[in-house]
């Protein structure tokens, strides 16, 4: 006879519930597999890529200076494009705020008319 078939009572049923606890969390368990997997599949092609580049920085150092000089270049356009986009967006807003001002100041009060003989 082996141990587990004395068990009886409680120890049953609490055995029996951990194994049905185990079993659900299996079945739920499949989205965040797929998740682990995705993940997984990212840092290989990641290490991957990064032996690649590696490999080549090696064999061709004039190359990675002249691709890291133009990605330099690349990123300090895209951040001067996007500082003056941002100038000219607040520029506008200050000029409507002017108009606004300068035409609030150039409209007369109509009812200081209203009988003078002017």
């Amino acid at each position: 006879m082996s141990k587990f078939s004395d068990i009886t009572g409680p120890a049953l049923e609490r055995a029996l519930e951990l194994v049905n606890n185990a079993g659900g969390n299996i079945k739920h368990g499949g989205s965040s597999a797929a998740e682990w997997l995705k993940t997984g599949a990212a840092i290989g092609a990641m290490k991957t890529g990064g032996r690649a580049v590696t490999r080549v920085a090696k064999r061709n150092p004039t190359a990675t200076v002249a691709v890291a000089a133009v990605g330099l270049g690349l990123i300090g356009y895209a951040l001067y494009r996007k500082n003056k986009r941002d100038n000219e967006a607040i520029e506008a807003k200050s000029r409507q705020i002017a108009q606004r001002r300068r035409h609030a100041a150039s409209v007369t009060d109509e009812t200081s008319d209203i009988g003078s003989d002017a």
